[in-house]
């Protein structure tokens, strides 16, 4: 007889074996696929706009590319990125917030103690090489901290300290420009920077002066304001004193001239009447052939003009004179000095 073998009793152990490898087939997936969507986050990278992605591969020790944003990009899971700002930045070195480092502390050529409020405007150049080159000066892109600022300050105070404290009062627009253009010409020749960052402009925004030398040229031009106005009122009364001088010596010189031509009108007038008597008189003469006619014309004449004044005197000669007419004196309102002797 053949024995035919029986499976008794043990039907779930199979199917436990199948459930088993199925797990680990799921686990072996599972984690496979975590791995792949860690290798493509780690490939996969995205920069924004006004960014540059720059993309170094510690392997080689080298920058593979310059990506700029916004753009999607793919590197090497072992591959890492710098991120570099593109768009203009302002370095503001103030007295007061808000500020991005204090402002600069100099010392005046006399040793008082200014503060200069300073801004400095600036952009990395968009172009590969220069990149590159900056990541390679600056692997921590902190050239703004260890070039810039330092820069600028070395600048400030040196100009700062070619001055004392009155001159830079005095001269604070020549000293201002002074070192904008020291500032700025150090910036663009400074050899980890050149080529690297455009300056877009230094501004000089405030040259503070100590509290109690303050207060002094407050009070300083108080003083020269309130003398000012000294001097402006008493320029106005002089020039109003000449005014009111001037105008009575025009015056003056206006009724003189007037009186003059008067003078002169009565001058001519007489000359002309005596012009007319003395023609009338030629003509009477010649006339009559006799002075006697033009003598009693005369007393006409003068009969008249007597006539017009009031009072008349008549001397009479005996004989055959001729009558003479006296016009008597006007009495003075004025009595004269001897007349009370």
């Amino acid at each position: 007889m053949t024995e035919v073998p029986v499976d008794v009793g043990f039907p779930s152990r199979r199917k436990m074996k199948k459930s088993i490898k199925y797990t680990k087939l799921l686990v072996v997936g599972l984690i496979l696929g975590i791995v792949l969507i860690i290798l493509l986050a780690a490939t996969i990278d995205y920069v924004d706009l006004g960014y540059a992605a720059v993309i170094y591969d510690p392997l080689s020790h080298e920058i593979i590319s310059v990506v700029y944003g916004p753009a999607y990009f793919i590197k090497m899971p072992w591959q890492f990125k710098k991120v570099v700002w593109l768009k203009v930045e302002a370095v503001d070195m103030f007295k007061n917030p808000p500020r991005d480092y204090p402002a600069v502390m100099a010392l005046t050529k006399d040793g008082a103690e200014v503060q200069v409020d300073i801004t400095v405007r600036y952009q990395v150049v968009q172009s590969d090489t220069a990149i590159k080159e900056l990541v390679k000066r600056y692997p921590d892109l902190m050239f703004e901290e260890n070039a810039i600022v330092p820069i600028v300050r070395e600048e400030v105070r040196n100009i700062i300290a070619k001055y004392t404290l009155t001159e830079i009062i005095e001269k604070r627009e020549k000293v201002r420009l002074e070192i904008i253009n020291a500032t700025e010409s150090r910036l663009i020749s400074d050899p980890t920077l050149k080529g690297c960052i455009k300056i877009i402009d230094v501004a000089v925004r405030n040259i503070d002066i100590p509290s109690d030398v303050k207060k002094a040229i407050e009070e300083k031009l108080a003083a020269q304001q309130e003398a000012l106005a000294a001097e402006y009122r008493k320029k106005k009364l002089l020039i109003e004193a000449n005014a009111t001088a001037l105008a009575k010596i025009i015056a003056a010189k206006a009724e003189a001239e007037a009186r003059i031509i008067a003078a002169l009108a009565e001058a001519n007038a007489t000359l002309i009447r005596a012009e007319a008597q003395k023609k009338a008189i030629i003509l009477i003469i010649s006339a009559y052939n006799s002075t006697e006619y033009a003598l009693i014309q005369q007393y006409i004449a003068a009969l008249e003009k007597v006539a017009e004044k009031g009072g008349l005197i008549i001397v009479v000669p005996q004989g055959q004179g001729v009558p003479v007419l006296i016009t008597p004196p006007q009495q003075s309102t004025k009595s004269s000095p001897s007349s009370g002797s």
